[in-house]
């Protein structure tokens, strides 16, 4: 346990998540490394006929200091996009396994071009925890509803292109509450339309598989997206920020920062004291900077070449050694 001043950051904790997810990952063939999804050749009879561009596996991505608490209050956060980016240069498509894609998600304080959905994650996160400084990026997960990926090849490189089916989104649902029952997050975010589309939306269908209860707590202007409380956690349903200045001036104004306001004024989150700001970057940045130097700064790691770097590199530890 780490402690600075209201700061304490379990990293010992999170590597106990980081063991448990790599072990389900391997044991369920979700790395696209060694990807033996045994629901993929029904996800693939679910796809329509035509040529289509492939890409295998998903995973989460934990940061080293997920689980943080301030004035004794825990702020694990959880953000949700529907499917990850096409690679069109990596094997798979994709990330090779968790411990890549985990470097892959902290590597996000050292890229000097980042595109809207981390630049949009980033700005969330700043304005959960009142701090300033990309080095928040070390204090949350990243997954995604969808583990694989199918696409028109003339629109493999446009996610929000992406053709899932139904029953894709039946058979992902259990992987994703089983990363949540692991990592035990305070707050999701889930971000996109695609959470609040359809007759029995995702949060109604992320309950019924969790065995929680779900109220909505708070509606946005137009009712479409809002705060959900569930048993064990808080939801809030958000645009995406793929048109980030729209999103900023319009967007997260109206669906996102009503809500983390609401968390903080009901004690959900807590109010971080201007003392505390720097507190946090000095704790996070000695133990992160060692890591994401020796990475590429600008790149989504796409060729395999980098891939293998990064493989070398990797080392997932409390910060005691």
């Amino acid at each position: 346990m780490i402690v600075n001043g209201n700061w304490k950051f379990d990293m010992a904790r999170t590597q106990e998540r980081y063991r448990a997810l790599k072990e389900y990952y391997d044991t369920r063939g979700l790395n696209a490394d060694n990807f033996s999804c045994p629901k993929y050749p029904d996800c693939l009879d679910s796809q329509k006929e035509g040529t289509i561009q492939q890409y295998l596996g998903g995973t989460a991505g934990l940061m080293p200091f997920y689980d943080v608490e301030y004035k004794n209050t825990p702020i694990r956060v959880l953000s949700v996009g529907k499917e990850t980016g096409y690679m069109v240069n990596t094997p798979y498509g994709t990330s090779p396994n968790f411990d890549v894609n985990t470097l892959n998600v902290l590597n996000c304080i050292n890229w000097k071009r980042k595109n809207n959905h981390i630049k949009g994650t980033l700005i969330t996160l700043q304005r959960i925890f009142e701090l300033e400084t990309e080095y928040v990026y070390a204090s949350y997960a990243l997954s995604d509803a969808l583990r694989c990926s199918f696409q028109l090849k003339n629109t493999a490189d446009n996610v929000s292109a992406v053709k899932d089916t139904p029953k894709m989104r039946d058979n992902c649902l259990e992987y994703l509450v089983d990363e949540i029952r692991i990592l035990e997050p305070t707050l999701i975010i889930l971000q996109g339309e695609w959470a609040v589309a359809g007759r029995n939306p995702f949060v109604q269908r992320l309950a019924a598989q969790l065995g929680e209860q779900v109220r909505c707590v708070k509606k946005n202007q137009n009712g479409k997206y809002g705060l959900y409380e569930f048993t064990s956690f808080m939801c809030i349903t958000s645009h995406h920020p793929a048109i980030l200045g729209n999103w900023l001036v319009n967007l997260a104004p109206d669906s996102l920062w009503p809500m983390i306001d609401y968390l903080r004024e009901i004690g959900y989150l807590p109010a971080f004291e201007p003392e505390d700001r720097l507190k946090y970057e000095k704790t996070v940045k000695p133990y992160v900077d060692p890591i994401i130097t020796k990475l590429a700064s600008n790149d989504r790691l796409r060729s395999k070449k980098a891939i293998d770097n990064q493989m070398s590199l990797f080392h997932f530890t409390d910060g005691r050694d």
